[in-house]
């Protein structure tokens, strides 16, 4: 019993003599009291120090238990001792070390499957793939009754199917773990609470060591817990918004997103609420235009419909807004000017009044009463020139080209006689000094006989004593010329009115 292997120890082939003697401790191991040979149980060791079997309960042999057949084919301990020498065979070399080959391989396929069976129930397989994980339970069961059996070949192959299903259900978990998560968040979206919990639970099992799975199924759990919160906060927001309640709506679209910003509903009302808002506020502010048109207030007009300008959908009624002030203001500045050149016309500021009237067509160069004011304008600053130059040169220049003026200048006043009184009473003075410029009057000039005489642009009179000469009102030269004396000048003036004096021309210096 002494000699009997242990799990420790390590499987040696047994030794073979050409008499085919077998060794002492070989004859001891296949005389082993009713259990497995030494080999086979060595193979258990060894099976059981990398990790064991499947099932370990299977591994330990009764007392009831058969002999396997290698040790059963060596005689019993009395016949041997009555004298017939039987040596227990012992496997050869070859074979036993393909046996030890087949045994590793058998067992490393099942360390593979073990380890990749544990990772899949850190990720939670035992919820989501319970029965794959049964069916290749049932393969690894299939496999360690092979391996009892000897039947190295068949628990290999039974292993190796075990791990391809374990193999393919790691494989899939990716899939299953986007799938999961996508039915989740369908779930919250649809605020189906309850089942959007379970998801998440789910999900989170799956994650393992993906952290940022974990955090996402966590945060989700987190977000379907809130989520009956959020729904009442909605709930209060939209009455408040059917109430024009801003102010309560708001507070509670605050609080949804205080709970939960990305919950199905908080931007929807928020954004009704906004709408809402800017609603009011184009309102507003196209009110408060339309009240300042009205009081002619056209900067604040303008100012509020630039503020509904700003406002969503407020875009076409602003700017008919500011259209309106546009036409307004360019009426009310075209009433002004129009004003002030009249005012500036009666009050005879000619000058002004003809730039009002430009100012006017700056604004808009079709208005005709700004063009007609402009042409009456510089007509009649062109006759108070006219009249000035009339009444400076009637009398002083009895030329026809000056009284042809002054003519000309009392045709170009008529237009304008009718409005104003003061113009007619000018008119009325020129027109009696046109005709006092168009009389001729008599002059007399007297001279001493020897002096020539002539009056410079009218006549040569020649060497007199006295003669009289009709002349227009006017200025005159008189010249008086004599052989042996210095000529003489002598300026005079026709009077319009008055009788004209004596002109005396007479040469007295001596040359």
């Amino acid at each position: 019993m002494a000699d009997r292997p242990t799990s420790e120890d390590p499987i040696l082939p047994a030794s073979v003599t050409l008499a085919g003697a077998q060794p002492e401790r070989a004859q001891a191991q296949s005389q082993g009291p009713s259990g497995p040979s030494a080999p086979v149980l060595a193979g258990l060791a060894l099976a059981l120090g990398v990790g064991g079997f499947f099932l370990l309960g299977q591994l330990s042999p009764t007392p009831e238990a058969p002999r396997p057949a290698q040790a059963q084919d060596g005689p019993a301990p009395e016949a041997a001792g009555a004298g017939t020498e039987a040596l227990a065979p012992s496997p050869a070399p070859f074979a036993d070390a393909a046996t030890q080959a087949a045994r590793e391989a058998a067992q490393g396929t099942l360390r593979r499957f073990l380890a990749r069976r544990t990772e899949l129930e850190d990720h939670g397989a035992a919820l989501w793939g319970e029965a794959e994980l049964a069916a290749m339970t049932a393969q690894a069961e299939a496999g360690d009754a092979a391996f009892l059996a000897g039947q190295l070949e068949a628990a290999l192959s039974a292993y190796e199917a075990a791990l391809h299903g374990a193999e393919a259900l790691w494989t899939s978990l990716p899939a299953r773990q986007k799938a999961q998560k996508d039915a989740a968040a369908a779930h919250l979206a649809a605020n189906d609470v309850a089942e959007a919990e379970a998801a998440y639970a789910l999900l989170r099992a799956m994650a393992g060591d993906n952290t940022v799975l974990r955090e996402d199924a966590e945060r989700g759990l987190r977000r379907a817990e809130q989520r009956p919160a959020v729904l009442d906060a909605l709930a209060r927001a939209e009455i408040a918004l059917t109430n024009e309640d801003w102010a309560a709506a708001d507070g509670h679209l605050k609080e949804a997103r205080g709970l939960d910003g990305e919950a199905p509903g908080v931007a929807t009302l928020s954004e009704t609420l906004t709408r809402e808002r800017r609603r009011q506020a184009l309102e507003a502010a196209l009110g408060e235009g339309y009240d300042a048109l009205g009081r002619r207030d056209y900067a604040g007009a303008e100012s509020a419909f630039k503020k509904a300008l700003t406002l969503d959908g407020g875009a076409a009624a602003a700017e008919e807004g500011l259209a309106l002030v546009a036409t307004q203001r360019l009426e009310a500045r075209l009433a002004t000017l129009r004003d002030q050149a009249e005012a500036a016309r009666k009050t005879g500021a000619f000058r002004d009044a003809l730039a009002h009237y430009e100012a006017a067509l700056a604004l808009d160069g079709t208005l005709a009463f700004a063009q007609a004011g402009r042409q009456a304008m510089t007509d009649r600053i062109a006759l108070a020139g006219a009249l000035t130059e009339a009444e400076r040169t009637l009398g002083k220049d009895p030329s026809d080209a000056v009284l042809r003026h002054a003519r000309e200048t009392l045709a170009l006043a008529q237009p304008f006689l009718s409005a104003e009184p003061r113009l007619a009473q000018q008119v009325e003075a020129l027109r009696t000094r046109l005709v006092a410029a168009e009389t001729p009057r008599t002059v007399r000039l007297e001279s001493d006989g020897k002096t020539t005489v002539q009056v410079l642009k009218v006549r040569h009179l020649g060497a007199l004593t006295e003669q009289a000469l009709a002349l227009r009102p006017g200025d005159y030269v008189a010249l008086g010329s004599r052989d042996g004396y210095r000529d003489v000048r002598v300026p005079f003036t026709v009077p319009l009115e008055a009788t004209p004096p004596a002109i005396a021309v007479v040469c007295r210096d001596r040359i």
